[in-house]
């Protein structure tokens, strides 16, 4: 398909609003809020970077009524007539950027953080929040002040010169969400019990703010097309809200699915979804109004989005994280530049989980989230003579970056392959799409000149006769296999080699050490690989049935891991019957048994295995570094190399160091 003539980047008008494409930039929790309730810079930043990008609009998630009930730390607000002057400020950096500036106007209810300071959120009824934090159930007078609240945050929107509002009514979350969905109302009242009266919140809230804006002023409202849950609302209940929604005064609807807490994997479909994962739902409440209907969820090809839109399943796609990936992501379609987009796959990392050292939104992929006009596009001052060692994630980029910076680039991997560690990440079921971004790194060393050179390792000699005047080690990280007791007295397998195929597991009994991704996934994959009725010649050759039983020290498994990868996962390998032991320490292993340690100091043996595997994640590996810094002028240690840790860390560290040269 030519994007140029696509449907998808054709206008589109939405009440008083004329867009110019068809895609929009999804609302996604930043933390980089402010906690006087204004869009500091840096945050604002990102949303213009996007428009810049060619972007259709954007929305700024969350931006609440009542700063008393915060949605998180710091949350943006206009619930104050003080308020619209910077955010006026902030929509005209969009718009003059080429975009527009759409708000997601909310009251958090039950989500609010408003319990850690002793104040209870508000909610439809008595609830529990994520912060074991309960809500609530507020008055009639209470939903009748709070509908006003809505209303005069809308008039702030239109007043600081937004092209339009968001309200958000999806995922039984926040206060509207959590009156719609029977999991959260239990109310006996006219707001509870029928579909009709728990939709009398969202209707009496879209009336309010059609009152407080003028009458084509775009409302655009998020829905679950399916909660996805046992008495949650389904697709029926939406095909028949839709219309009176519309009735109300809304313009557009952005169809989500899922909810919050029981399935947030459905609402920030990451690993094991497929793509466009409530499409089915937005095409089928499309035929139902009169209004556009976009689909959010997964969308994270932009030829996919194209195709969608040219069947006439939706009228257009509300993106999130491939945004974050690549801000030109749409100025790139547009001119069919697909190879040159910077993929993303739907990896759950640092876009969705916080950590002390990562509080804030970034990227695996592109290091410049957070820092979007930082490092601008331009050449080194000098150009040098740089040798990367490794090919994984965090040597490719930083081959990429230097080369792209206008570097004399070489790149050393002492396997045949790129790729390393995540040539054994992609291996579990559903992580396959791990791989684009390799393949996009690839790519993009082939075009800025990197000379790539496979199956060569370094050594202090080679590197001295190459004679760089700059090297990045990026050598990774080695399975680690902790002197526990036996060690050395038998043979160890570990989850790496399973996973790098140098053995099969057809079947038998199954001891995976550890509980972080690495042993989880590797429990997976036994467990996929077990196919007891697949057809097979010969004893020898025949696949059975595995018994999977892993041993994990912590209290929980896959811990770090973001809950819509992490949550799916557990259950899967609940499901097939794998044995978890938590807060369990390993004492001793021998060829077939494994003893451990409970909580309580109980020691035990856990025995009969045919396989035990190590999976207890990885140690750095840098044998280079310090002797080169001898006779190389300037040496980086990136990634593995400096400490094993998620990938993303590679990925910054390593366009850090080349950024620098």
């Amino acid at each position: 398909m030519d994007m140029k003539n696509s449907k998808l980047f054709s206008p589109l008008t939405i009440g008083s609003l004329t867009l110019n494409n068809r895609v929009g930039m999804a609302p996604m929790s930043m933390d980089y809020e402010a906690a006087d309730g204004t869009v500091p810079k840096r945050l604002a930043d990102i949303f213009v970077r996007r428009a810049e990008g060619g972007t259709g609009y954007v929305t700024i998630d969350a931006v609440t009524i009542d700063s008393k009930y915060k949605y998180m730390g710091n949350t943006t607000a206009l619930d104050s007539d003080d308020l619209v002057t910077q955010f006026k400020e902030f929509a005209t950096r969009v718009r003059e950027a080429g975009s527009t500036l759409i708000p997601q106007v909310i009251h958090p209810g039950p989500e609010s953080i408003c319990g850690y300071r002793h104040i209870a959120p508000l909610g439809p009824s008595v609830n529990t929040n994520a912060n074991c934090h309960v809500s609530r159930a507020i008055s009639v007078d209470e939903i009748h002040e709070i509908i006003k609240q809505f209303g005069q945050a809308a008039r702030r929107v239109e007043e600081a010169g937004c092209g339009g509002i968001g309200l958000h009514c999806a995922h039984a979350y926040m206060l509207p969400g959590s009156f719609l969905s029977p999991l959260r109302n239990k109310r006996m009242d006219e707001y509870g019990g029928c579909l009709d009266n728990r939709a009398r919140f969202v209707i009496e809230m879209i009336e309010e703010v059609r009152r407080n804006v003028s009458p084509d002023f775009p409302i655009m409202l998020r829905i679950s097309g399916d909660e996805r849950m046992i008495g949650g609302n389904s697709l029926e209940d939406m095909l028949y809200l839709a219309p009176k929604f519309v009735e109300a005064g809304v313009n557009m609807f952005e169809v989500s699915g899922g909810t919050q807490y029981e399935g947030l994997e459905h609402i920030i479909p990451s690993q094991n979804k497929s793509i466009g994962v409530n499409v089915h739902e937005a095409s089928e409440i499309k035929k139902v109004v009169d209004v556009p209907v976009y689909a959010v969820g997964k969308i994270n090809d932009i030829r996919y989005a194209a195709e969608i839109v040219e069947r006439g399943l939706v009228d257009g796609v509300s993106i999130g994280r491939p945004l974050l990936a690549d801000p030109d992501l749409c100025n790139k379609a547009k001119e069919n530049l697909f190879d040159e987009i910077t993929p993303c796959a739907s990896c759950g990392g640092s876009c969705i989980s916080r950590t002390a050292d990562r509080p804030q939104c970034r990227c695996h992929i592109n290091p410049r989230v957070g820092f979007e006009y930082d490092y601008p596009e331009v050449p080194a001052e000098k150009s040098k003579k740089v040798l990367v060692v490794g090919a994984g994630p965090g040597g490719m980029m930083a081959a990429v970056t230097a080369a792209e910076r206008g570097h004399d680039v070489t790149l050393w991997e002492a396997d045949t392959q790129i790729g390393g560690q995540i040539n054994l990440a992609v291996v579990a079921p559903g992580k396959q799409e791990m791989t684009k971004w390799l393949s996009h790194l690839n790519y993009r060393a082939k075009k800025a000149g990197v000379k790539m050179v496979l199956g060569k390792e370094a050594t202090v000699e080679n590197i001295k006769e190459f004679a760089p005047e700059a090297v990045i080690v990026a050598t990774g990280a080695r399975p680690l296999v902790p002197p526990i007791k036996g060690t050395q007295d038998y043979p160890v397998l570990t989850a790496h080699d399973f996973l790098r195929g140098k053995f099969v597991i057809p079947k038998g009994k199954v001891c995976v050490l550890g509980g972080g991704a690495v042993a989880c996934e590797t429990a997976e994959t036994v467990l996929e690989n077990a196919r007891p009725n697949a057809f097979t010649r010969g004893f020898d050759a025949s696949i059975g049935d595995v018994d999977v039983t892993l041993v994990e020290m912590l209290p929980q498994l896959l811990t770090g891991v973001c809950a819509p990868n992490r949550t799916p996962l557990i259950r899967k390998l609940k499901n097939k019957g794998v044995h978890i032991n938590v807060n369990t320490k390993i004492l001793e292993v021998t060829d077939h048994d494994v003893k451990v340690q409970r909580a309580d100091g109980a020691e035990e043996w856990l025995k009969g295995f045919d396989y035990i595997l190590f999976g207890l994640g990885s140690r750095n590996y840098d044998p280079i570094s310090e002797q080169i810094k001898e006779f190389v002028p300037e040496v980086h240690v990136v990634g593995d190399a400096k400490r094993a840790r998620q990938a993303s860390f590679a990925m910054w560290e390593a366009f850090e160091a080349a950024y620098s040269l």
